[in-house]
C-alpha cells in the first residue's frame, strides 16, 4: 500500500478485523501476498516514464474502462464465475447490491427507528417516515441546526399497539397515538396547525399538551 496502510484500508474498505487477519497470516509490506482469504492486501501502481509510449497509455486506459468504469451489473454479466480461482469465487456475490438496514425517521430531526422486519410502503414512502415534527410557539419547525439535542430523542414505533414512544436518556418516555380515531376528528380539527418545511407550507395536528410538556 505504498507505506500508507491507513489510506489503503479506507480505499479497499477493509475492516480492522480484515487487517488483523492479514497480519496474522504473515502479510507484510512489499510481500507477494496479493489476496488473503479472497480480500486484496494492497493496490496496483502504474508508473509512466521516458520509455512509455502512447500505445501503452491507451492500453492501460482501455483496461480501466473495461474493468472498472462499467456498472457492477455489466461486470457480473461479463464474468465467468466458473473460471475464477476458488479464493475469488465469493467476489461476484460481494458486487451484488445488498439491503443491509432500513431506518425511518418518524419525527423530523430526531433519532432513527430501525426496522427489524418488513415495513409498509405508502405513496409518499415508508409508513410514518417524517410523519411528525416539533414546532416552536409560532409554528415554525425546529431542527437540529438550532437544537442539536433533538438527536437524543429516539422514537419507537409499535404498530400492533398503535403507538409511538418517544424516549430520551434520563427522562420517562411519552406515548403518541399513531392513528386518529374518527370520533376524535371534530376535536382534533380545532387543533390544526400551519407550519413551513423547506419553504413549503404544511398542515398538521397538535399531539396534545402531554407531549408538548415532555418536549
Amino acid at each position: 500500500c505504498f507505506c500508507n496502510p491507513g489510506s489503503c484500508q479506507w480505499f479497499l474498505q477493509l475492516s480492522n478485523t480484515d487487517i488483523r487477519k492479514q497480519y496474522e497470516a504473515g502479510h507484510i509490506c512489499s510481500d507477494y501476498n496479493d489476496l488473503i482469504e479472497g480480500l486484496p492486501t494492497g493496490a496496483i501502481r502504474v508508473s509512466f516514464g521516458y520509455m512509455t509510449t502512447k500505445q501503452d497509455v491507451d492500453k492501460f486506459i482501455k483496461m480501466i474502462e473495461e474493468c472498472y468504469t462499467v456498472s457492477h451489473e455489466e461486470r457480473l454479466q461479463r464474468m465467468d464465475i466458473s473460471k475464477l480461482p476458488m479464493a475469488l469465487k465469493h467476489i461476484p456475490e460481494r458486487l451484488k447490491p445488498q439491503l443491509k438496514e432500513i431506518c425511518i425517521y418518524p419525527v423530523k430531526s430526531c433519532g432513527a427507528f430501525k426496522v427489524i422486519d418488513s415495513w409498509p410502503l405508502t405513496t409518499t414512502g415508508f409508513l410514518y417516515d417524517r410523519g411528525w415534527m416539533i414546532v416552536d410557539g409560532s409554528g415554525m419547525a425546529i431542527t437540529q441546526k438550532l437544537r442539536t439535542r433533538l438527536c437524543l430523542i429516539k422514537p419507537i414505533i409499535n404498530r400492533h399497539k398503535g403507538t409511538m414512544e418517544l424516549t430520551c436518556t434520563g427522562m420517562e418516555s411519552v406515548h403518541v397515538n399513531l392513528e386518529t380515531f374518527k370520533e376524535q376528528t371534530e376535536v382534533i380539527s380545532s387543533s390544526l396547525c400551519q407550519s413551513k418545511v423547506c419553504d413549503d407550507l404544511v398542515s398538521g395536528y397538535d399531539c396534545g399538551d402531554e407531549v408538548a410538556k415532555w418536549l
